[in-house]
């Protein structure tokens, strides 16, 4: 008789739980409509299958790795989002600067979706490579990344989008190699956290621009490899965000 018990106790206490899972994806499904506009970062699920930015990013370098040399060219941006489920999507991003560049693709949940606040769990995976003509000798340089990340949404009204976003910066491998050789390596490293602010926002009658400004405190920033850091300590690297919907 106990036994029994126990077994309807716990299937009760399943069936809730299916219950609660199922009307927080009713609740994600009926959501879907509030947010009319296209976005890139707001976490929120998609209406649409695509969606894809054109932008550029500028970074300012600190002097205590640039020293006298100021790199101040700015990063093209290419950002695409596609749809895999209600709650769920595919995140890609590919920033270069033609002499190295930065690609990472990473998944998306949406656990969380209310009136204006939303948020969103997700981890990307990141490969960068770089290569430069120094002294006669052709120089190249690679390196695996992984970034963690947590967004928080806030919807101010049918057109301003807010996104709040956290990251921890993971690095999984670096290396660099000189005429062919490898004259330096370096394996897993949690090199620093970054946080960023963007907004999302029409542009006209048709157009939706992106804003934001990202700020990295890490040992490491792959733009920075061809100035050879000599020093392991964590900077503070502002970057600014400027997107457009395409």
């Amino acid at each position: 008789m106990i036994k029994n018990f126990r077994l309807l106790k716990l299937i009760a206490i399943i069936a809730g739980l299916v219950s609660v899972l199922f009307k927080s994806e009713d609740a994600v499904a009926q959501d879907t409509l509030r947010v009319q506009q296209p976005y890139l970062f707001f976490p929120y699920p998609m209406q649409n299958k695509w969606q894809v930015s054109l932008g550029f990013t500028l970074t300012g370098m600190p002097e205590d790795v640039t020293e006298e040399v100021q790199v101040k060219a700015p990063v093209f941006d290419v950002h695409a989002i596609r749809r895999i489920s209600k709650s769920m999507y595919l995140d890609g991003r590919i920033q270069t600067q033609f002499i190295q560049s930065y690609f990472s693709a990473g998944l998306r949940w949406i656990p969380i979706v209310g009136d204006r606040i939303s948020l969103s769990v997700g981890d990307d995976i990141a490969w960068w490579y770089g290569k430069l003509n120094a002294a006669s000798f052709r120089t190249n340089a690679s390196g695996w990344q992984n970034t963690p990340n947590a967004s928080l949404g806030y919807q101010f009204n049918d057109k301003v989008l807010m996104t709040l976003k956290g990251e921890a910066l993971l690095n999984l491998k670096y290396s660099t190699t000189i005429a062919k050789e490898i004259v330096q390596t370096q394996g897993f490293d949690f090199s620093g956290v970054a946080g960023s602010i963007i907004l999302e926002q029409p542009l006209g009658k048709k157009s939706h621009i992106i804003t934001g400004f990202r700020g990295q405190y890490s040992n490491f920033f792959w733009q920075t490899w061809p100035l050879f850091e000599t020093f392991d300590r964590r900077i503070f690297y502002p970057e600014f965000i400027v997107g457009f919907v395409l």
